[in-house]
């Protein structure tokens, strides 16, 4: 079974007031979040974080993590995980994947289907496959797990359900001809696949340093 997001791709026009940064998976550890927002001195009124996706499981705070799609300085594109939680509403058994998936936060909430229902339409319609922010006259790209070869498909063109399975589910850093450069773009970032440090391949960055090195990797766009 798929999942076609009710949004393919989202662009974000440029932050003119103040900085814009990106986390890889948080995972539900919202604490280390914002301590290291602190850290960096992040500014809560005029800059902006993006997410890789995956906030939910593995972490004790998954419910705070999507509450983030409620803030107005926060923009995720979905995963894998979220992608799993919506699909549980067509067959039960992809929650009981999510839970052996660290989604053990959910059991103690499948009696509260109104809380399954809001999450299930915050998620639909704030985690886009994708998104395309201006960052001083230069674009760059988001999605989970890897892209299209080129960019302006995933913008625009029509997917196929292997297309979609790619973007949240596969991990090019095992081949590295599947790190190949991503057309039409300047830069693409990507989590999901775990890294010890912020790893680059032509104009690709992944992110997902929490599972290794259990710390956040959150990057000023303006530095890449």
């Amino acid at each position: 079974m798929q999942l076609k997001p009710r949004k393919q791709h989202v662009y974000n026009t440029a932050n003119l007031v103040g900085k814009d940064y990106i986390v890889g998976d948080i995972h539900g550890q919202i604490q280390r979040l914002y301590e290291q927002l602190i850290t960096l001195e992040f500014n809560f009124q005029t800059d902006r974080l993006f997410c890789t996706g995956d906030l939910i499981s593995r972490g004790d705070d998954s419910i705070d993590c999507i509450n983030l799609l409620t803030k107005k300085w926060f923009f995720s594109v979905m995963g894998n995980h979220e992608q799993l939680f919506l699909l549980g509403f067509q067959c039960p058994g992809y929650w009981d994947f999510l839970r052996q998936k660290g989604g053990e936060w959910l059991s103690q909430h499948m009696h509260r289907f109104d809380l399954l229902i809001r999450w299930k339409t915050l998620i639909e319609i704030t985690m886009p496959l994708a998104r395309t922010i201006d960052v001083n006259g230069k674009t760059i790209g988001i999605s989970h797990a890897s892209a299209t070869s080129s960019w302006k498909r995933l913008q625009n063109g029509t997917l196929s359900d292997d297309d979609i399975w790619h973007v949240l589910w596969s991990r090019p850093l095992h081949n590295a001809r599947s790190c190949a450069g991503i057309d039409e773009v300047d830069y693409v970032v990507h989590g999901h696949s775990p890294v010890d440090r912020v790893t680059c391949h032509g104009n690709r960055y992944w992110i997902d340093t929490f599972t290794l090195k259990q710390e956040l990797s959150i990057i000023n766009l303006n530095d890449l």
